[in-house]
């Protein structure tokens, strides 16, 4: 079980017990079915209630965003399309459908993901440099070229993100998720005028 401390939204909102969610988590380089327990906010004066969610959360998804990220780079990375890739755990989940979604939904914040990622991962590594950790020669370039996977163009600053938060966690010894969070402490950093 993991439980999520949250952040009161603001005054007037007390604690209201807590909403939980199964999903299914990376745990090293195997899918985890865990529960998560999420605090549950009520406002005094309307009424209405809220949860507050980790960014690795994937609202309306039984899958946390390190498996989302995980699986998205399998499949840039492949040469024979999405139906064809094997994912790298013995359950085939999730469904290829849902990981064409993923990737339609990422793309049009993949340069803001590159960025609060990659800062994340330099800041993670200092005071060493980032290269000491990643292999050199860059990030290598989506072999599927398929005409069933997304454009190369398209999907190059996805295929980054994810490279350099699977190489970037290997190298650190720190689960995807954390990288992910952190990248998400320094996206209006990295993103000047987003939240």
């Amino acid at each position: 079980m993991i439980v999520w401390p949250g952040r009161r939204p603001g005054l007037g909102w007390h604690a209201h017990g807590t909403t939980v969610k199964h999903l299914w988590v990376l745990h090293g380089e195997h899918l985890a079915r865990v529960q998560l327990r999420k605090p549950r906010w009520r406002h005094v004066e309307t009424g209405v209630t809220r949860h507050d969610r980790p960014i690795w959360d994937v609202p309306g998804s039984p899958y946390g965003l390190d498996v989302v990220f995980t699986v998205v780079f399998v499949w840039l990375s492949s040469a024979v399309g999405l139906l064809r890739t094997d994912w790298p755990w013995d359950d085939d989940l999730p469904s290829r459908r849902s990981v064409q979604r993923w990737t339609r939904r990422l793309t049009p914040e993949a340069d803001a993901w590159l960025r609060a990622i990659r800062l994340a991962a330099i800041e993670l590594a200092a005071p060493r440099p980032l290269e000491e950790y990643l292999p050199t020669g860059g990030i290598p370039p989506p072999a599927g070229r398929s005409r069933r996977n997304p454009d190369t163009a398209t999907a190059w600053p996805l295929h980054s993100s994810a490279w350099i938060l699977k190489e970037a966690a290997r190298a650190l010894c720190k689960p995807i998720r954390t990288l992910l969070v952190e990248a998400r402490r320094r996206w209006s950093s990295a993103n000047p005028g987003t939240d």
